[in-house]
C-alpha cells in the first residue's frame, strides 16, 4: 500500500495542473500576509494620533485658563467646569500614552475593565440585559471576560483597544440616534474597527484559516485532486490496467489514491502552518497562542476559547469536510470517468446541498445534514447556530455528521467500483 500511495504522490507533482495550483496557493499566501502585515495596527499607530489629541487638549487648557482670568459669573463657572474636565481627561490620556509607550498591556487592559464594570452594573440595574444597542451588555460582558483573560495568560492585546469604539459581537445591530444614516455610517464604522488585523503568526494563521475552511478552500482541494482517479482512464485501455494485471488487490487501487489525497491535503495545512510561523516570526512574533476566541451560547451567555484550540478543531473540521467531499468526488469520477463530468457533479450536488440545509434549517434533522458544517468558523463559534436559533449545529455533531456521511459514500463508491470491476468496465 505504501509503494502504491508513494507512486501516486509522484504522479501528482508530475502533474503541470497541480504544480501550478500549489503555486497560485503560495503566491495567495504571501499576498494575503501582505494585506494582513498592512492593515495591521502597531504601537506607534496608536501613539500618533493620542500624542495629537494630547497637543489639542493642552491648548484648549491653556486657552480656556487664561479666559477665566478675566471671565465672571455663569462664564467662570463654565470655564471652571471645562477645565476640570478636560484636566482629567488630559491626565488619562497622558497616562495611557505613558502605557502604550512603554507596551505595558497588563495595566491598559486593567484600565479598560475598570471603566467598562461600572457601566455592566448601570445596565443590570435598569434592567437593560437583552437590548441591540451598541455597546450592549452581552458586548460589555464578553469585553471585560476577554481582558481578564488576557491578563491572566499574559497574552498581548490586538490594537485599537475601546469596548465603544473598535469592538461589537453578534447583538450589536444598531447605534443610538435619529439619524438613520448617521447610525448606519457608525456601525460600519465600529465594524470596520472591531475587524483587527495581526501579522503575527498565530494570528495571521487565523486568518487565513478563516478563508481557507470555507467552500472556497474546498473548491481549490476539489481541482487539485479532481483527476487522481480520471486522469489515467478506467477501462480496459487505460494505464489503470496495468495495475490491474499485477497482484495487487483492486481495492487497494482506489484505496491509496483516497489516501495520498488526504495526505496531500494534510501536507498542504501543515505547510500553510510553517509559512505562517516562518513569516510570522521573521516579520513581526511569534503571535498568543492563548488569545481568547468568543464562543456564543444561548440566551446570551459565552464560553472563551484560546486560539490555539480554536485552530487545532477547525482544521479538524474541515479536514472532515475534505473527506465527504472528496468521497463524493471518487463516487462521481467511478460512475462518469470523466474529469469535467465528475468535478462538475461533485460541485453541483454541494452546491445544492448548501441550498437545501438553508431550506431545511428548521427542521428537526438540521443538525444531522453534513452540509451545514461547511462554514467552519462560524459553526465553531456558534455563530451559524444563532442565526439559525439552533444549538443543535454543534462541532461535536458536525464531526459525527461529516464522519457517518463519509463512510456510507466511500462504501457505496468501494460498492460500484467493485460491481463495474467484474462487469469488466
Amino acid at each position: 500500500m505504501l509503494k502504491l500511495i508513494i507512486f501516486e504522490i509522484k504522479k501528482l507533482w508530475n502533474t503541470i495542473f497541480f504544480r501550478m495550483l500549489l503555486v497560485v496557493l503560495l503566491v495567495f499566501f504571501i499576498a494575503y500576509y501582505v494585506f494582513v502585515y498592512i492593515n495591521t495596527t502597531r504601537v506607534g499607530d496608536v501613539i500618533k494620533p493620542l500624542k495629537e489629541d494630547i497637543q489639542g487638549t493642552e491648548q484648549r487648557l491653556e486657552e480656556d485658563r487664561r479666559a477665566l482670568e478675566s471671565a465672571e459669573g455663569a462664564k467662570a463657572t463654565e470655564l471652571q467646569s471645562s477645565i476640570e474636565f478636560e484636566e482629567d481627561w488630559l491626565e488619562k490620556r497622558q497616562t495611557t500614552l505613558e502605557i502604550l509607550e512603554e507596551e505595558s498591556w497588563d495595566a491598559l487592559l486593567q484600565i479598560e475593565t475598570e471603566e467598562t464594570e461600572p457601566r455592566i452594573d448601570t445596565m443590570k440595574y435598569q434592567n437593560e440585559t437583552h437590548t441591540y444597542t451598541h455597546p450592549t451588555l452581552f458586548t460589555l460582558e464578553t469585553y471585560v471576560e476577554m481582558s481578564k483573560w488576557m491578563q491572566d495568560k499574559d497574552v498581548t492585546p490586538l490594537l485599537p483597544m475601546s469596548v465603544y469604539f473598535s469592538y461589537i459581537t453578534f447583538y450589536d445591530k444598531e447605534v443610538s440616534g435619529d439619524n438613520r444614516e448617521a447610525s448606519e455610517y457608525v456601525m460600519n464604522y465600529l465594524k470596520e474597527n472591531s475587524n483587527k488585523y495581526s501579522s503575527a503568526s498565530i494570528h495571521y494563521l487565523f486568518r487565513l484559516f478563516g478563508l481557507l475552511f470555507s467552500f472556497i478552500g474546498v473548491i481549490f482541494f476539489l481541482f487539485l485532486f479532481g483527476d487522481i482517479v480520471t486522469k489515467e482512464g478506467l477501462g480496459r485501455h487505460g494505464p489503470i490496467h496495468l495495475l490491474h494485471t499485477q497482484p495487487i488487490g483492486r481495492y487497494k487501487i482506489l484505496t491509496s489514491k483516497f489516501i495520498t489525497a488526504i495526505f496531500v491535503s494534510i501536507f498542504i495545512l501543515v505547510t500553510a502552518v510553517g509559512f505562517s510561523i516562518i513569516v510570522g516570526s521573521i516579520f513581526d512574533r511569534f503571535g498568543d497562542w492563548d488569545y481568547p476566541v468568543l464562543i456564543y451560547g444561548e440566551d446570551r451567555t459565552f464560553t472563551l476559547m484560546s486560539m490555539g484550540v480554536f485552530l487545532i478543531k477547525a482544521a479538524g473540521m474541515f479536514m472532515l469536510i475534505l473527506l465527504f467531499c472528496y468521497s463524493i468526488l471518487f463516487l462521481f469520477s467511478i460512475l462518469t470517468k470523466r474529469v469535467i463530468f465528475s468535478i462538475g457533479l461533485t460541485l453541483a450536488t454541494l452546491f445544492i446541498g448548501l441550498k437545501m440545509s438553508g431550506v431545511l434549517q428548521t427542521s428537526s434533522v438540521t443538525h444531522y445534514i453534513p452540509f451545514q458544517y461547511f462554514s467552519v468558523f462560524e459553526v465553531l463559534t456558534n455563530e451559524l447556530a444563532l442565526n439559525m436559533a439552533n444549538f443543535n449545529i454543534t462541532f461535536t455533531n458536525g464531526m459525527i455528521s461529516l464522519s457517518i456521511s463519509s463512510f456510507v459514500l466511500l462504501v457505496v463508491t468501494y460498492v460500484v467500483y467493485s460491481l463495474q470491476t467484474k462487469m469488466g468496465n
